[in-house]
């Protein structure tokens, strides 16, 4: 029985043809290490431009590390402003919200612009009294203007020469 496995296994190896199975495996490994090579060869490649590029713009950053404060306090000046307008411009509304009230405005036509608000005008002076409400005039009848920001407050004439020195 030992002999017989002995010869059936020597038929096969006598039979196999290992040029033939081998080949196509030394053939796939020596594409695999070809394309090891390539990717080896841009990574390389790609840490060097990395390396050059952050020496680059480390540097960049580093010597631009002293405005950065300034420039955080530019933008926390600009959030103030943006913050003072936006509360101006909502007074403004409310006061315009009181003066079309005062002067019964419902229509935004051109004609309802011109003619209502003198048609209230007239009737307010003739039925003098009534309950008080929220209004824009004064005792005396003028027009009392909601108080916003000052621009020089925030582009003063020394804001705009740091700037202008800056950009030169």
């Amino acid at each position: 029985m030992v002999e017989k496995s002995a010869k059936d296994y020597a038929k096969i190896i006598q039979n196999a043809d290992l040029d033939r199975e081998i080949n196509p495996l030394c053939t796939n490994i020596e594409d695999m290490l070809a394309r090891l090579d390539e990717f080896e060869t841009v990574l390389s490649s790609v840490r060097a431009e990395t390396n050059g590029i952050m020496a680059n713009h480390v540097c960049s950053i580093l010597s631009f590390s002293d405005n950065f404060e300034e420039l955080r306090n530019r933008i926390d000046n600009l959030e103030q402003f943006v913050s003072t307008v936006s509360e101006n411009l909502n007074e403004v509304e409310r006061s315009v919200d009181v003066a079309e009230q005062e002067l019964n405005i419902t229509d935004y036509s051109i004609r309802g612009l011109l003619f209502k608000p003198l048609k209230a005008k007239l009737s307010t002076v003739d039925a003098s009294g009534g309950a008080a409400s929220k209004t824009n005039l004064t005792t005396e009848g003028d027009f009392q203007a909601v108080p916003i920001f000052k621009s020089d407050e925030y582009f003063g004439i020394g804001a705009t020469d740091a700037n202008v020195s800056g950009t030169v």
